[in-house]
């Protein structure tokens, strides 16, 4: 939960109540343009969300609502505006969709024929994108701006603030420009700053991102058991691809192909919009085949062996049925885990109402059902030789909300939905929560074996300093949260290039 104090009121929101108040403000723009009621939706997500952020993302169409039809992933989407923009001049062709933004990175191998869409593999990365480039230049500048004045801003949220959106603003023009200027007045104590930076210096300071990104595309081409020369057209998505040296490594890794980068920015809202209206029968000439974007085990009762229940790359909807046996006799009630292994996300169902008998006698038949939106769902049944019954199943991923916890926030989501009061809790909510995730999450990065003991020391001290400041400060200012979050993520890129090194 996130809480935030504003009138000397104190609101507490979760997550999905946050994600509802932007998707009831988009809800209100459609309806504003179409003139008529929007009831239903199809949401573009990026494809490596694991089980429990895409029930979260349906839950918050729900509290503003939407009835969610499916949740599409970003890079699918984007196929979908290919399929409906550009004719086909071949009966089939197989496109790369290099989906890289300002967080993620996903890439997904299509294959297109007349008619339908077929997903063939899906790769991602959800810590690389556009805001790790900038991080790097704003490393890059503290460490000079250190040289030039011995000063070290790196723990000043105000001057690292600035410096954050002007490194932003330097990346966007090394785009188009060989060299741009760095300019600050009074980034510390009346000290202004200048300093010229080459598109040259740009790419070496990120050299290791972008080959992370090279290595997304060769797994993916891997997992497709495909070559270089098995793609025909290779389709560039999000706003971090317009970063020259990104395309030149797609053209080198791809042996010179041309690379399509000239569809509209808002390709995958477009695919996202086809897709909804082939769901709600105004459209019928397309026929789509999606996957399962990451691999379900299920755990052994001891916790000690996984065995694989529904692999990666699975065509969805996907159904996997087996049979179990109670774990002992006279048992009424069990948890069956699943782990989502790519992302180590638990989900976790528990069966209640079953028969107490001997464990002999008991037998369980269990069917795991992936739908179309990849999220997975178990319903069971008793067929021991006495009794055919339903089994009461529910499930649970960590911070999911409850249904009663719906219920509440329907129930207090109308309030926050207008006027210049329910933007500001709903602004100052999103950024509470966003650095909170960031702080807890430095937290569990921090005990990688791999980072040095002051390296540990500097990401716990940090996070615990965050942490207790949102403790303290309920009714911060959004620029005031901004700033701590500028202070993390410059921490968090220092560490990941010492590990580089």
């Amino acid at each position: 939960m996130v809480s935030v104090q504003y009138k000397v009121e104190e609101k507490n929101f979760a997550p999905e109540e946050i994600a509802a108040m932007v998707l009831s403000k988009l809800k209100k723009i459609a309806e504003s343009h179409l003139s008529s009621k929007v009831t239903k939706a199809v949401i573009s997500v990026p494809a490596y969300l694991s089980d429990s952020q895409r029930k979260a993302i349906k839950d918050a169409g729900a509290i503003a609502g939407l009835n969610v039809m499916q949740l599409l992933n970003e890079p699918t989407a984007a196929a979908i505006a290919y399929y409906s923009q550009k004719k086909l001049d071949v009966m089939r062709k197989t496109l790369l969709i290099f989906d890289l933004g300002g967080g993620k990175l996903d890439v997904s191998i299509v294959e297109l024929n007349v008619g339908t869409i077929q997903v063939r593999a899906v790769v991602g990365d959800t810590n690389l994108g556009g805001q790790d480039f900038d991080n790097n230049l704003v490393c890059h500048v503290v460490r000079k701006f250190m040289e030039e004045t011995n000063r070290d801003i790196s723990k000043k949220p105000k001057s690292l603030r600035r410096l954050k959106a002007a490194c932003e603003r330097a990346k966007i023009v090394l785009s188009t420009d060989v060299r741009t200027v760095i300019e600050i007045d009074a980034i510390d104590k009346g000290i202004d700053f200048r300093s010229a930076i080459t598109r040259t210096v740009f790419e070496e300071l990120n050299r290791s991102l972008f080959k992370r990104s090279m290595d997304c595309v060769a797994r993916c081409l891997e997992e497709a058991r495909m070559g270089i020369y098995s793609i025909d057209e290779v389709f560039l998505v999000g706003g971090s691809t317009r970063i020259p040296k990104i395309q030149q490594l797609l053209q080198d890794f791809f042996k010179g192909k041309k690379l399509c980068k000239n569809m509209d920015a808002e390709a995958v809202a477009y695919g996202a919009a086809v897709r909804a209206a082939i769901l709600s029968g105004k459209s019928n000439i397309l026929k789509l085949q999606g996957i399962t974007s990451l691999p379900f085990g299920l755990i052994s009762n001891d916790g000690a062996i996984m065995n694989m229940l529904i692999p990666k790359h699975t065509p969805i909807p996907a159904k996997k049925e087996l049979q179990i046996t109670a774990f002992s006799d006279h048992q009424s009630c069990f948890s069956i885990e699943v782990l989502e292994c790519e992302v180590a996300s638990m989900i976790v169902f528990s069966l209640s109402g079953i028969t107490p008998q001997p464990r002999s006698n008991s037998k369980i038949n269990l069917s795991f059902e992936v739908d179309d939106s990849g999220i997975i769902n178990l319903t069971a049944k008793n067929t021991s030789m006495s009794e055919k019954s339903e089994i009461v199943t529910s499930k649970k991923n960590v911070d999911d909300l409850t249904p009663e916890e719906i219920e509440r926030v329907l129930d207090a989501a109308s309030r926050y939905k207008t006027g210049a009061e329910g933007h500001n809790i709903m602004a100052a909510a999103v950024e509470m929560y966003s650095l909170k995730s960031m702080a807890y999450s430095m937290k569990a990065a921090a005990r990688d074996p791999k980072i040095s003991a002051s390296n540990k020391k500097l990401m716990e001290e940090a996070a615990d300093k965050a942490i207790a400041w949102m403790d303290t400060n309920h009714h911060a200012e959004i620029e005031e949260i901004n700033a701590w979050k500028r202070v993390l993520e410059i921490i968090k890129s220092q560490v990941n290039l010492v590990l580089l090194l």
